[in-house]
């Protein structure tokens, strides 16, 4: 009869150590499971935002020869978008003001950049074109002024929207009505010649 006690509390010691590694590799592979699935999507998502605003194209250098007030003033004339505007040069000391960009910034990567702002129908628009001494830093200094710029400036009227486009060694940056916005680009990629990746970091109210 001992010997039955003795077979029968080994047997359940047996049995309870089965079931208590069973619940324990069933937990971690439940969990295990779950955490790459979560950042995938998470990965996917933010992915999609990128691609959303980018023309579907790598930007490389534009076939475009000139200096940034030629250029902007083509984009301005052939977008009509705008009322007439005088086109300024960027400096070191307006940079901060004018594109978000520190002077030292400024200096030592932008070979010159023009800019063209003022208000239409209680809208803050503003265009800008900068050239970068290298085509390779267009996109860090494309990523300065997305951080850096402010949309509310004006204080008391914003733009519908704000954005970037890059033809190496070119940046546009625009910020106005969605109309503006939309069309000053098309005129802007249509100038350049070369393919160019699009950038909306900025939207207003009604700027979609």
């Amino acid at each position: 009869m001992k010997r039955i006690k003795i077979i029968i509390t080994m047997l359940v010691v047996v049995v309870l150590t089965i079931a208590l590694s069973l619940c324990g590799c069933g937990g971690g592979k439940g969990n295990i499971g779950d955490s790459p699935a979560g950042n995938d999507s998470a990965a996917e998502e933010s992915a999609a935002e990128d691609i959303d605003e980018d023309d579907g194209n790598d930007s490389t250098e534009s076939s475009f020869s000139g200096t940034t007030k030629e250029l902007l003033q083509n984009i301005i004339e052939e977008s009509n978008a705008l009322p007439e505007v005088v086109i300024e040069s960027i400096t070191p000391e307006n940079a901060p003001a004018m594109l978000g960009l520190l002077a030292d910034d400024f200096v030592s990567f932008i070979e010159e950049a023009s800019a063209a702002a003022g208000e239409s129908d209680m809208i803050a628009f503003q265009a800008a074109v900068i050239l970068c001494k290298d085509a390779n830093d267009a996109d860090m200094i494309d990523g300065l002024i997305q951080m850096g710029f402010d949309p509310g400036k004006w204080v008391y009227v914003f733009p519908d929207r704000a954005l970037t486009v890059v033809s190496k060694p070119y940046i546009m940056l625009v910020s106005g009505s969605i109309k503006e916005t939309e069309s000053l680009t098309e005129s802007f990629k249509k100038a350049i010649g070369g393919s160019s990746v699009i950038s909306v970091f900025y939207r207003g109210e009604t700027g979609g």
